[in-house]
Order: C-alpha cells, then structure tokens, then sequence
C-alpha cells in the first residue's frame, strides 16, 4: 500500500470479501435531511437504515465519504490533524452483525495494514463489558491499553446519553495510535490525555438507541455497526510507518505533498509545521481542497448556507495567500484547485470533470475579493493604529461591524488580520450590531423544505413513503394518511393544510420543477392544493380547505390541474433542449448551476464567463424552435446510474442520484440528441411545447449566467406584451411604430447636446471657485473648499486644470444630501514637501466613514455627509501636513 489510493482501496475491498456492498459517497450538501449544513458522517446517509425504515437492498455497505465540518475551523493549520473537508471511510451494518463482528474486522485490518499492535490503544464507554472482552480476549489487546472513558468522549454523538443531540445514538470504542513511543510508556489515563502523542484513527459506534426530545433512549428495532475512520489520518500513519519517522503532519503525507510543493514555489519560501508561515500554508492548502469539492458538488460560493461556507474557506485561503507576502490581484488559488483534481481525480471523477468550472469559480471570487480587499484593510490597518494608540487591546465592536458592513470584511477575516497587529475585537458589540441589522432586514418566506423536514415529525411517525403515480393526472380511492394545520399560516381566516397521501399524481418540488397544484377532494370535502413538497420519500400537499373537514383515513380523489402541469411540462423540456443548444452553440464548457420551471417561464443557470452575443442568442433559440418543429418523440427509460453516465446523461452537478436513474432523451435530426437524468414531467412530442423565446440573458454571479424563456400560451402573451408596449411607446412620441427608431434616435441626440452644454456651464463654475478660493499656504498656492453644484466628474477636470495653472495643492468636497464626494490633487513641489493625494483621502475617508484611493498625485473617494465640510478640509489639511514624512 505505497500509496493513498491503494490505501482507500484496500479499506473497501477488505469489507467487500465481508459481504458488503460499496455504496458511493454521498453529495456533501446532503439531500432530504434538512437538519445537516453538510455531511459530515458515512452515516448520515443511511439514517433510515439504521432506523429500520429504509429501503436499500443490503444489510452491509461500506463507503468512502466526502464529509465537511467547521466546528474546528479555527485549528485547521495549527494542529496535525484537523481539516474543514475530510474523507470518512467506514462499514456499516443495518441489523445484521453487532460488537464481535465490527471489533475483530477492525483488529484484522489494521493488522493487514502492518500497524503494530504495540502502538495501539482502546477506549471503551464505561460500563461495556462486552467490548472490553472482546478487545482482550477475542483481539488479544493487552488490558493496560484497554481504557474506560465516560459519556462525554465514548458515547456517540459525543455528549452525555440523557443530554442529546437528538437521534441515532450508542456507545462507542475508539481506536488510538502512539505517534510518539519513545516519549515513554502509556499514561495510566489512556490515550485521551495526549492528544499530541495519540491520535485517534477509527471510531467504532455501536448504534442502538434513538434519543428522544426528553432524553429517554428508545431502543432502535434492530442493533447497529457505525465505523468512521479519518483516510488522512489513516494515510499518515500508514506513511509514518513507512518512513521509519512520524511524519510532524497529515500535510506532509502524499495527499498534500503537491499542492505543499505548489504553494512553496508560487510564495518562494518552504514553510515548516507549527510556525505562522506554516499555518497560512497549510491552511491555504486544505481550505482550497474544501472549497473544489463542495463547488464539484454544486455549491456556489454565496452569502447564504453552504455557499457561505465556501466564500468563507476560500477568503480565508486569500488571507493566508496575502499573509506569505502574494498579490492578490493577480488569482492563483484556482491553479491550486487543478493541483488537487490531478492528485484526486482518479478517486474522485466528479472533481477532475468539474475542473474548469471549478478554476473559473474560485478565480471569479479572488478577482472580486481582490477589488475591497486592499481598501478594507487599509482601512482596518488605520482602526488598528487608533486602537493602539488609545492603549487599548480589542477594536470596538462598532468598527468591526463598520468593515463588515460596508467593506464586506468578516469577523474571523478581520481576527487573522488583527492577529498581525495583536489585536482582538469586542464581539460581544459586534455581534449586538449584527443582530440589530438581521432584525431588520429579516423577511417573511415561502414554506421551504426545511419547514417541511420538521413538519413531517409533526405529522406523525413513522410515515411511509408515498407512492407518486406518474402517468396519470387523477387517482382515485387514494387515502389520507395524515393532516395537520399548517404552523406557518397567517391569520387571514383561512384554514391552510399540509396533507400526506398514501399515493398522489402530484409531483412534488424537485430538479429545479416546481410543485404540481390542483384538488383533493372526498365525501362532503374539498381541498385545493397550491404546492407539493417532499422530504425524506413523504409528498406533502400544501392547500386550502374550501368545503367541509377532511380528516385522517378519509378516502379522497387527487386531481392535478391540467393547464397548470402541462404548461410545466412544456417549460420542464424546453430547459432541456436549451441546454443541448447552449453546449452546441457555446462549447461543452457550459454547465447548469440550476434551474426553475414553472408554468408561466423557464429560468436556467448556467456556468460561462461572459455575456452572450445577439448572435449567439438568436443561434441558440433558432436551434431550439428547429427541434421543436421537428416533432421528435421524448423517451424516458429507467437505467443504472453508471450506465445512464456511459451514454452520455447529462446530470447536474450537486444532485443526489440513486442506484437506478430516469433517463429523458429528445433525439435530433441536424444534431446531437438532449440526454439528461431528470425525474420531472415533460411532453411527449418535442412539438407540444410550441415554440421558443428568449426574453432574457445576464449574470447573476461571477461566472454564472442566468437566461429565461417563455414556451407555449406564455410566449403568445409575452409577445403581445411587447406589442403593446412598443404602441404605446410610439404613441408617446406621436410616431407609428415603424417611426419609433428614428424618433429616438433624434431624441437621444438633443439630450446629449443639452447635457454638454449643462457640463460647460458647470466647469465655468468650478473654475469661477478656483479664481475666488486661491491661497498661500507654507509656501505653496492652494486651493482648499467645498464646492456645490458641480459634479464631480468637472471637478477632477477642474483640478487637473489648477494643477496646469501652478497650483500646488487642490482639496475639494461636493457636500450632499446624504453623502460628501471629495478628492486631492498634488503637484510636483508639494509632493517634494512630503504631501500625497492618497494620504488626504485616506484622512478624509477615516473621517467620514468612507472609501477612497488613488496615487501621490491624484485621488479620490466618497463619504458619510458632515455639517462642515469646510473645516473638515481645513483641519484634513493640517493634520496631513504633520504626519507627512
């Protein structure tokens, strides 16, 4: 095993021959569960497993999971062992073997792996004889490295049984490994106590209770076997071994070794573990890696959930980037990126696919980074010097929240930088003005999955799954399982309802399709539903009760409104098409970032890095309407997931796909056929969609595009739309409109001539202030006032003028409203006293809350308003006339 993936494979063998079956990783953002930000387990995917309600064909799997945790974010680099994305690899039994099992497969392996048995310790949870028997007299573990540990480290989640979380739950025994021997013999308190000398490689969880809201332990139906053990962990000491040394680090096993020797030679300097360079680089290292999966999973950095997560480890990675002296003008942390899809990319397909979508992602966020960066900490270099200067050690909370606010700097981006200056922040301040700000920007929402994933619980357990019958649009006899109130109803006299049926031809919220709407009715009720959602397998109908009062077991029809879903289905294939037609048109470089389909339009996202042409949007749609009048037949067909992918299924980045997969194909006659995995509702003639428009092309992101269309009865209402407005357009202009062009045109024309006259008055009157406002100051000719009425833009002429005419010094402010615009220019003799542009505007912007920059000769910026702009300049003036240098 000379390598990681020889290693990983090894794992998944060893328990394949145990007759069990390998079951990929599941995505990081993990679907149906809303309670997880991230996976962050090999269980969590298999909950209804261990619950007894799941549905997978095996009682053994065995995995290696893609998991993300951020609770130790801020050891990542510092310590050997801790990173924000990690591999879980584990084995798994659903009710089928228990403790002798998992303990002595786990023994055999590590025995296999030739990791000696004299640098290994056990713990156990304090009362489990069982497993301590096991370890000594089935494995054959001394019983001096044997240990019992309480509630907090050998009961799994790690908390005391009474005291949650909540769920799946057990005692466990962990696996320890003596980094260090020759530190001496093992501490009579276990392996625990030295977290610098053990470290903890494999968790064996012996999951068999289902905590409850009151702390009571429900026994599960069945007992269960939950292993995690860290690959990077595993690979480091499996390399340690190798080498004859410890290696100090998982960074120095091969996993990091490339990505180490690029950030070394891009910085030009080695870094060595537990110093400050050494932490910026390994950090840099491991949240990039963290930040090319999640993307690789369909997660956009973003200012909400996961995309957060990721715009936070990547700003991070910039900070770290900055700190071994880089520019961050120039991207580099993309070209890192690659570096991790060629170590990884034979483990991980998905990563080495989405490379370039990947790099153009993580370029477009140091490019946008970049742009507030400099001037945000510039302006936290000069709230750090006042910090100091008034002896104090924390900036104030105020502050921080003003970088945040208005420069877009996080808290912890703002402690790695005030780490520099040995400064902390008030957060309790800070944190009080975010939540003043959250108060008051918080908004009402629709009903969501997440309130639907704890509606569920409210309607009772265990639900069944429901069984949603696809080719038809009305099912009679189907059976209300349960019915609730809906919690989130607003008090409007209406009696809104969430319903679960025992099956439904309603389709639920999915693959970017919205929820079918319609009625269910039975004897003496009526219920009009005005969304469906699932969670967890479970339909939920969304509606009004109009007549009567349904209840639970009443015997119903479901009916799926017609126009509605059709009008959906011609949208659900038209994205379809559009797709294909954007990857024949723009390259196989565009790939979906999501999609909406609605009745009224479509809406699809997709990742390319510029604005499309006139021509390329006229290609594209002319495409589209070509297939659509050739009528072709749409094809569904259940496949296996791997074989769907060899012929050629488009599948989204970032969905979840089950074992067996719908396969949607549209054949084309003068191009290549659409191929995509999709679970929605669509046509069955490419021509019921109508025809195609376009109505819409931007970006909505830093490399994601986002285009709209209408199809069907929405592009007839579309186009009359637009009818009626270019009438009414030409009816303003008292022309036809043939006419309206032209009109414009001639119109467009005397508003520019008239705009150039108001500028050439304006200028008469910025230099009419520059006659009046002349003065000597220390020996040079200066010109310092505010000025109202001109825009700025004649003011920088102005200046540039005044500097011409020799003077020295011009500082100028336009006071307005609710602002203050204000601007320096330096000639050659005052810049020889030791006087900047920058530096004025630099003290004017710490003055009035603002932002500015530019040069030793000019610059320039924009602030808070002030009740006396004057002698703000006046005493901007002389306090940059003392600090100069």
């Amino acid at each position: 095993m000379s390598t990681p993936a020889q290693l990983r494979e090894s794992y998944l063998a060893f328990f394949e021959e145990r007759g069990h079956s390998r079951h990929p990783s599941d995505n990081l953002v993990p679907h149906g569960d809303p309670t997880l930000l991230f996976t962050g387990a090999g269980m969590n995917q298999f909950k209804a497993m261990f619950l007894g309600k799941g549905t997978l064909p095996f009682s053994r799997a065995t995995t290696t999971q893609k998991c993300m945790r951020m609770p130790d974010l801020e050891n990542v680099g510092r310590t050997p062992s801790h990173h924000t994305f990690f591999e879980m690899l584990g084995n798994f039994s659903f009710g089928d073997y228990f403790k002798p099992d998992a303990i002595t497969w786990a023994a055999e392996l590590l025995d296999s792996w030739g990791v000696p048995r004299d640098r290994l310790a056990v713990t156990i949870y304090q009362d489990d004889d069982e497993a301590e028997a096991l370890w000594r007299d089935g494995v054959g573990m001394p019983g001096d490295r044997i240990f019992r540990e309480g509630e907090a480290d050998n009961f799994w989640p790690a908390s005391a049984p009474s005291k949650g979380p909540n769920g799946i739950c057990g005692p466990c025994s962990e696996i320890y490994f003596d980094l260090y021997p020759e530190r001496g013999g093992m501490p009579p308190e276990g392996p625990t106590v030295d977290g610098g000398r053990f470290v903890e490689i494999w968790n064996l969880v012996f999951t068999q209770y289902d905590r409850q809201s009151d702390g009571v332990l429900e026994p599960l139906p069945q007992k269960n076997i939950d292993t995690g053990m860290g690959f990077e962990r595993a690979v480091r000491v499996v390399e340690s071994l190798a080498a004859g040394r410890t290696l100090e680090s998982n960074f120095e096993t091969s996993l990091f070794t490339p990505a180490m020797a690029a950030i070394h030679e891009h910085v030009g300097k080695q870094t060595t573990f537990g110093t400050k360079e050494g932490v910026h680089a390994r950090r840099m290292a491991d949240h990039v890696r963290a930040a090319s999966f999640c993307i690789a999973d369909g997660v956009q950095p973003s200012n909400l959930k996961q995309g957060y997560v990721v715009r936070k480890v990547l700003r991070r990675a910039m900070i770290d980037r900055h700190m071994l002296g880089a520019d961050l003008r120039e991207p580099w942390l993309c070209e890192l990126a690659g570096t991790f899809a060629d170590t990884l990319g034979e483990a991980w397909p998905d990563l080495r696919e989405a490379r370039s979508m990947i790099a153009s992602t993580i370029a477009a966020e140091e490019e946008k980074f970049a742009s507030t960066f400099y001037s945000a900490s510039q302006r936290l270099a000069v709230l750090a010097d006042k910090t100091k200067g008034r002896g104090e050690s924390e900036l104030a909370g105020a502050e921080a929240f003003l970088l945040y606010d208005t420069f877009g700097l996080p808290l912890d981006l703002q402690l790695l930088l005030l780490d520099e200056h040995g400064l902390g922040v008030d957060e309790e301040t800070y944190h009080a003005a975010m939540a003043a700000q959250r108060s008051r920007s918080r908004d009402a929402s629709k009903i969501s999955g997440e309130v639907i994933g704890g509606l569920i619980k409210s309607l009772g357990s265990p639900l069944p799954q429901t069984e949603f019958v696809r080719n038809t649009l009305s099912v009679e006899g189907a059976r209300i399982v349960d019915l609730i109130l809906d919690p989130e109803a607003p008090e409007d006299g209406e009696e809104r309802v969430l319903v679960v049926l025992d099956r439904t031809p309603f389709y639920a919220e999915g693959g970017g399709q919205v929820g079918d709407r319609g009625v269910i009715g039975g004897e003496g009720f009526r219920i009009e539903v005005g969304d469906t959602l699932a969670m967890q397998g479970v339909h939920v109908h969304h509606g009004v009760v109009v007549e009567g009062q349904p209840g639970k077991g009443d015997t119903c029809q479901a009916t799926v409104d017609r126009g509605s879903r059709w009008a959906t289905a011609r949208n659900h294939t038209a994205t379809h098409l559009l797709h294909a037609s954007l990857r024949a048109v723009l390259g196989d470089e565009v790939t979906q970032a999501g999609s909406l389909v609605d009745p009224d339009r479509l809406r699809f996202d997709f990742r390319f890095p510029r604005a499309l042409t006139s021509a390329e949007l006229v290609a594209i749609e002319d495409m589209v309407n070509d297939w659509v009048l050739q009528n072709e037949s749409v094809h569904t067909e259940l496949m296996g997931r791997d074989d769907a992918r060899e012929a050629g299924a488009m599948a989204l980045f970032g969905e979840k796909y089950g074992e067996t997969v719908r396969v949607v194909s549209v054949p084309n006659a003068r191009a290549d056929q659409s191929v995509e995995l999709c679970g929605g509702t669509h046509v069955t003639q490419s021509g019921d969609i109508g025809l195609i428009r376009i109505v819409s092309e931007s970006s909505i992101a830093a490399g994601i595009r986002r285009m709209e269309a209408v199809t069907g009865q929405g592009l007839i209402e579309h186009v009359r739309g637009e009818g009626e407005t270019l009438r009414r357009a030409a009816g303003l202009f008292k022309a036809s409109p043939e006419q309206l062009e032209e009109r414009i045109s001639a119109a467009q024309a005397e508003v520019k001539d008239l705009r150039r006259n108001l500028e050439d008055l304006q200028g008469q009157q910025a230099e009419g202030t520059l006659e009046q406002g002349k003065r000597e100051w220390n020996g040079l000719t200066v010109l310092v006032a505010p000025v109202t009425g001109v825009p700025v833009k004649s003011l920088r002429d102005t200046a540039g003028k005044a500097l011409k005419q020799g003077l020295d010094l011009v500082l100028l402010a336009v006071p307005e409203e609710s602002s203050t615009s204000y601007l320096a220019a330096v000639g050659a003799r005052a810049q020889d006293q030791g006087l900047r542009a920058d530096a004025f505007v630099k003290a004017l912007a710490v003055a009035l809350n603002g932002k500015g920059g530019g040069n030793a000769s000019f610059a320039q910026g924009r602030g808070e308003a002030s009740a006396d702009v004057a002698g703000l300049l006046e005493s901007t003036l002389e306090e940059v006339a003392s600090t100069r240098s």
